[in-house]
């Protein structure tokens, strides 16, 4: 299944993965060294707690590498702006609360809620995704169910986004 993300976004994976890779080969590699020195390793408080660093940053750092290896790039998906995807933007009116809402809808790596922008994976997107203009639709969340009217719907500007 896709992992999707913007190039800016994957780049950032690509970095953090470099960096964890390179704490694995000195820092965690030192501090290995430096346990094994003090001979007797069955109780050896140093060695445990540099064995287990070394197997957190080895799980994240595959974890990362599979995000990688399955990323799609949000830029280069057929996204029109006709209906909700990723990479649209899309204003609902919650009709309960007769106010409108905006949201980008992107991949989880740029999951931002307090900046409007919700990972199609969210349960809000999950429940208006291919939906268009006029829609109105009943999506159930974790405060409860709530209905919403589609507004309007666009395609990101991806080269304005932070």
């Amino acid at each position: 299944m896709p992992y999707y993300l913007t190039r800016r976004s994957l780049q950032r994976l690509r970095e953090k993965a470099e960096a964890i890779q390179q704490r694995l080969k000195t820092e965690v590699a030192q501090e290995l060294a430096k346990a094994a020195a003090y001979k007797d390793l069955r109780e050896n408080a140093e060695w445990d707690a540099a064995i287990e660093l070394q197997a957190t940053l080895k799980h994240e750092v595959g974890r990362i590498l599979e995000r990688i290896q399955d990323a799609a790039l949000i830029e280069e998906l057929p996204i029109n702006g006709d209906k909700v995807t990723i990479g649209t933007q899309v204003t609902l009116l919650d009709v309960a609360k007769d106010q409108e809402v905006t949201y980008k809808i992107m991949g989880e790596e740029e999951s931002n809620l307090s900046n409007g922008v919700i990972a199609y994976s969210a349960p809000l997107a999950k429940g208006i995704l291919q939906r268009e203009p006029g829609d109105e639709v009943t999506v159930q969340l974790p405060g409860g169910k709530r209905t919403f009217e589609v507004v309007s719907v666009q395609k990101i500007d991806f080269s304005k986004l932070p």
